[in-house]
């Protein structure tokens, strides 16, 4: 997956009869040039694909390149596909929105001359329509998700289908669950519409590496993804190769604007 330092951003609030500017810790200059707006509990399937470079390049924006991942399961990786059940979602009125479904699909990138490796989304489908990046087709959805723990180890069912704007994709997969990896990280994320608007994620995660680095797994014991039409056709083209399965069945994320 996409990865960067972890940063802490715990918040501490003293409730005390003392002045507002004597118990209010000062901003970042990080923090105080970002704007909060929202958060998420979510499951997820993160896929890794080797794809044609040629195929993404003709996404890219100007002034962007592609940088594909170097370390970690995904080593090798030009593409990443997220499949997202999302269970709980705030506002920043603190109000819970309706959860939704989604995938989207994104390109491991920098820009000329900056040695800060980003996530750029090119394409997406959901019931929601565009979202913030603008870069997803309205579609349908069709998700279920089954473990049974009568096994040990337990085994994990996944379907996933997403049809809209003359797209279609699905992913039927089949897995041991294996140890699972804690981790607290933040990702910056651009949309390849607007590629001036980004947000930043700082997550906390449970993954399980069900495949890595292209190797066979024996705990992946089945698995099937198709995605056709629009932006999809050139991308799987028959010539793509699975790099990393990732398992996420706990992912949870505060999201920042940065301040324009």
């Amino acid at each position: 997956m996409f990865k960067f330092n972890p940063v802490d951003i715990a918040l501490t609030v003293a409730l005390i009869a003392t002045p507002i500017m004597a118990m209010t810790p000062m901003p970042t200059p990080a923090e105080a040039a970002e704007n909060f707006s929202g958060s998420n509990t979510d499951v997820r399937t993160v896929l890794a694909y080797k794809a044609s470079t040629a195929a993404l390049e003709k996404f890219l924006p100007e002034g962007w390149e592609l940088s594909p991942i170097t370390e970690g399961p995904s080593a090798g990786a030009n593409l990443q596909v997220e499949f997202v059940d999302q269970l709980f979602a705030v506002g920043t009125d603190g109000k819970v929105g309706a959860p939704y479904r989604y995938v989207l699909f994104g390109i491991p990138v920098h820009k000329k001359g900056s040695s800060e490796d980003v996530l750029m989304l090119f394409d997406g489908l959901s019931r929601g329509g565009a979202g913030p990046y603008e870069i997803a087709e309205k579609a349908t959805d069709d998700v279920t998700r089954s473990v049974k723990y009568s096994l040990n180890p337990s085994v994990v069912t996944e379907s996933w289908t997403f049809e809209g704007g003359g797209e279609k994709v699905s992913l039927q997969a089949e897995f041991e669950r294996g140890p699972l990896k804690t981790e607290k990280a933040e990702s910056h994320v651009y949309s390849q519409l607007k590629p001036s608007f980004s947000r930043i994620y700082r997550y906390n995660e449970a993954a399980d590496v069900v495949r890595a680095e292209g190797a066979k797994s024996e705990r992946l014991r089945s698995f099937s993804l198709k995605a056709e039409g629009g932006k999809l056709a050139a991308v799987f083209d028959g010539s793509q190769s699975l790099v990393s399965v990732v398992s996420l069945p706990v992912y949870s994320r505060d999201i920042f604007v940065p301040a324009p």
